[in-house]
């Protein structure tokens, strides 16, 4: 310590000597940890952090070392993360805009959004009731056919292709009607889903729950619960 304050000493001195009152001083550290002063940083040190020092030998300025081309490539990587992270919120933003002014748009209050998804349920749902009645009946006929055609067999008889035919439409039939009912019941929890999803998103928008997220379907109860 005491030979660098010397160091830095001589060399102030010397620029005091020289005249030149504006030099600056520049005090760095090698790859082996040693610690140089001089007015002027040799060129295979240019590229080393170092600290400038005024003519009292007090920092007032310093440079970082220069990034490697790993550390330069890292840092470009992480900028355009940020700038890509950046499009996508702001892109997100726009989105939630549009969809806040279809949804006011769309619906007048809540209770619109509730009476309309009931109203497509119930809609579905008559349809399903209607669909299991005639999947009643067309089991019934394809019993029917069945012992007619078990009957015909155990009196001697020959099945026709033409009967054997309407016994494989009936099935197709029955097959048909249960993926109807399937397919009503599945559009039932889709509805049900859209319009809770609209709900949350309509109360969200129009400030009466700060979070979407708080938002739970209970049956024909909507509950909304406030972020604390």
């Amino acid at each position: 310590m005491k030979n660098m304050k010397i160091q830095i000493l001589l060399l102030i001195t010397l620029i005091v000597l020289q005249g030149d009152l504006s030099a600056k001083l520049y005090k760095w550290v090698d790859e082996d940890g040693k610690v140089h002063y001089s007015d002027k940083v040799p060129p295979e040190y240019i590229d080393q952090a170092r600290e400038e020092l005024n003519k009292s030998g007090v920092v007032k300025g310093s440079v970082d070392r220069a990034l490697t081309p790993e550390e330069r490539q890292q840092q470009a990587a992480e900028l355009a993360r940020q700038q890509q992270q950046a499009q996508q919120q702001a892109e997100l933003k726009k989105q939630q805009q549009a969809e806040r002014n279809k949804l006011i748009k769309s619906y007048s209050n809540a209770d619109q959004i509730t009476r309309l998804k009931n109203e497509r349920i119930n809609a579905l749902q008559r349809n399903i009731e209607l669909a299991e009645e005639n999947l009643i009946i067309q089991k019934r006929n394809l019993d029917d056919l069945l012992k007619r055609a078990a009957d015909r067999e155990r009196s001697g008889g020959v099945v026709s292709d033409a009967f054997t035919a309407q016994i494989e439409k009936s099935r197709e039939q029955i097959k048909n009607q249960q993926m109807f009912i399937f397919d009503k019941t599945e559009e039932i929890k889709a509805t049900e889903e859209k319009y809770d999803n609209e709900l949350a998103k309509y109360l969200y928008y129009t400030g009466q729950t700060k979070s979407i997220e708080t938002f739970k379907d209970t049956g024909d109860t909507q509950t909304i619960k406030e972020d604390q």
